[in-house]
């Protein structure tokens, strides 16, 4: 065990009084007013700037605002008589900070993104939030933030709010004596390239830090009505740094995600789908029926809403409380768990594409019904906390069509109505989804990834040693630490290293070359044809 400083997210609902009610509503209504005045302001300060550039001009009078500077051009524009703003008094300050950073680190992602100075998919232009179409939300923090009992929790210009479930777990950890600074280690210096002479940041010279402390708070009501709030606290805990007995037992397995069956382990247990969309669908179905029927603005008609929203809320809350217990399990049981790195999100958008509409929707339905991706991402959470890993391999590596007794990669695919593998090589035969979740387990072997929770990427946002973070709202872009990115088991025509070589990164595989060569057209079931 290692004693880390980490954030952790403590989540509670709410249960206002009305009057509370309404000041929740005011404090969402007046972030969303704040959030869009920035992104305007940013916007006519980024035309001026774009124009002068256009006009030929090198040096441009009019600077792109930061942070600090809305909130400076914020307070000139309350203060104004002819703003008309006088009920911003009526809301927590904090709240409107808050909404201008989220307007300014909007921007920056957009500018970044378009510049390429941001990894991953191109982020769109900064739009305005809608009363009506976006999720009544805000944010506050301070010393007013705090938890009053085990039953109510205070929150600034609003008092204490009753919570349905009891807050003792934080409240003990709240209530734990400080503990000696995990950043500089007791000296009261802070760490290299700073000073010497220059004193810790983070326990201000002292030596020691509080052992938990509440950071901020997320208010959002959800489409059902019901008000949540997510306390992120930074707190120290103690962090498995290598696999307990239970872990070592359980060894390596490798996890075949699927829509039939959740997943399919290399150790033959298959954990079933509970399907929670399909089981409610005629419920859904008639609810929303109802709900077509009803006049609009009418008070039928939002009760026939908040019916809807209560079926789709319960339906999130049972596949989330499914994804939990399964990858707890999973983390608890096995040192290393080795998962499929594909896209689900791309599959759904891509996958089938000559197939009839109404098989590509039931299609995608049932597996966005899964969840699998936020599987895969509470697998990550939970291995950095507790000695395990998470091994991923890359999206287009062949596991589905590689034999797991031989390791040879059959020329085409297993047809989807094939339940067995069958190996023309050795003539093994076996299930299909065991076979491939053997075949992970083989790869992690043939791998030199580390076994302990401590990978080769840093740690991100949601568990990370207090650094100061280069990214709005404490994030970094490195996955947590129980993530280990395998890319490099698959080889190239040439002999190549997939993952090593920097030059076949972002290229087409000579597979998906030869597919996108061929004439448009539905291809043959079982065949790499399109």
């Amino acid at each position: 065990m290692a004693l880390q400083r980490i954030q952790q997210a403590f989540k509670y609902a709410l249960d206002p009084t009305p009057a509370q009610a309404r000041m929740l509503t005011s404090h969402a209504g007046a972030a969303r007013y704040a959030f869009n005045w920035g992104l305007a302001t940013f916007a006519t300060a980024l035309d001026a700037y774009s124009a002068e550039k256009t006009a030929g001009v090198k040096k441009p009078v009019t600077k792109l605002p930061g942070h600090f500077d809305l909130c400076k051009l914020w307070t000139a524009h309350k203060d104004n008589p002819t703003s008309d703003l006088g009920w911003v008094g009526q809301n927590f300050s904090g709240t409107y900070q808050a909404a201008l950073r989220d307007a300014h680190a909007a921007w920056k992602a957009f500018l970044d993104s378009k510049n390429g100075r941001r990894r991953g998919r191109q982020v769109g232009r900064p739009r305005f939030k809608s009363r009506h179409r976006t999720t009544a939300a805000f944010q506050t923090h301070g010393t007013g933030l705090r938890v009053a009992d085990h039953r109510h929790i205070n929150l600034p210009k609003i008092g204490p709010v009753r919570s349905y479930e009891k807050t003792k777990k934080l409240r003990r950890l709240l209530t734990r004596p400080d503990v000696t600074c995990t950043t500089c280690d007791g000296t009261k210096e802070a760490p290299a390239p700073a000073p010497a002479t220059k004193s810790c940041g983070d326990c201000k010279g002292t030596g020691h830090a509080p052992h938990t402390r509440i950071v901020r708070g997320n208010i959002t009501r959800t489409p059902s009505g019901r008000w949540h709030i997510s306390l992120t606290v930074e707190t120290h805990r103690d962090i498995r740094t290598r696999p307990s007995q239970r872990q070592r037992e359980g060894g390596i397995v490798g996890v075949d995600w699927g829509v039939r069956d959740l997943a399919t382990l290399s150790t033959g247990e298959v954990i079933g789908n509970p399907r929670h969309l399909e089981r409610n669908l005629a419920r859904l179905r008639r609810a929303q029926q109802d709900l077509a029927r009803k006049a609009d603005g009418s008070a039928g008609r939002e009760a026939a809403r908040l019916r809807v929203a209560r079926l789709h809320g319960r339906v999130a809350n049972l596949r989330r409380d499914h994804l939990e217990k399964v990858t707890s399990r999973l983390v608890h049981s096995h040192t290393r768990i080795v998962v499929e790195g594909w896209d689900v999100q791309h599959a759904m958008q891509h996958s089938g594409d000559g197939a009839p509409k109404w098989v590509r929707r039931d299609r995608n339905r049932a597996l966005s019904d899964t969840g699998i991706g936020a599987a895969r991402w509470m697998l990550g959470r939970k291995a950095a906390w507790y000695g395990s890993a998470i091994v991923e391999t890359g999206p287009h590596e062949p596991t589905g069509r590689t034999c797991s007794a031989c390791a040879t990669a059959r020329t085409k695919p297993v047809a989807p109505a094939d339940e067995r593998f069958t190996c023309p090589s050795c003539g093994y035969s076996g299930d299909r989804r065991v076979n491939t979740a053997r075949v992970l387990v083989r790869l992690a072997h043939t791998s030199d990834a580390p076994s302990s929770g401590e990978s080769l990427n840093a740690r991100g946002g949601d568990v990370r040693p207090a650094a100061p973070s280069t990214r709005p709202g404490g994030q970094t872009p490195t996955r947590p630490s129980g993530h280990i990115a395998v890319h490099a088991l698959g080889k190239d025509e040439e002999g190549r290293d997939k993952g090593k070589d920097k030059e076949f990164r972002g290229r087409r595989s000579p597979m998906k070359r030869e597919a996108r060569s061929r004439p448009p057209g539905r291809g043959k079931a079982g065949t790499p044809d399109p």
